[in-house]
């Protein structure tokens, strides 16, 4: 859109933006963030590491994770990477005290024990 000195308008990209349903975006952008799909995913691995034996007295090997996570809540990749930073930020989890580990907190295990029906 030509303004009267001949340039483009700032303006020009809002009036002809228009908003598309995430239904219709292909490929990595209909990957966005889903903040309730990482929080489920996030639950979903705590039940798992808390059914396996994990507690805030006892240290997680970070393979051991990744392990109960792809074998009891179908976690791998992005999905198990987002339910960590999840967990994390919630501080249902944090780093041990080397790399490596990890360790469940109590509220990160009180959360692995709920019941949700």
């Amino acid at each position: 859109m030509l303004n009267s000195s001949g340039s483009f308008a700032k303006f020009a990209t809002i009036v002809h933006a228009r908003v598309i349903p995430i239904s219709q975006l292909s490929g990595i952008a209909s990957l966005a963030y889903n903040g309730r799909v990482d929080r489920a995913n996030a639950i979903r691995l705590l039940k798992a590491l808390v059914a396996a034996g994990a507690n805030p007295n006892t240290l997680m090997v970070n393979t051991w994770v990744d392990d109960i996570a792809h074998r009891e809540a179908s976690l791998r990749g992005t999905e198990l990477s987002s339910a960590l930073a999840y967990a994390e930020g919630q501080d249902w989890i944090a780093d041990g005290p080397r790399q490596g580990w990890t360790i469940i907190t109590r509220e990160g295990e009180k959360v692995g024990r709920l019941r949700i029906v």
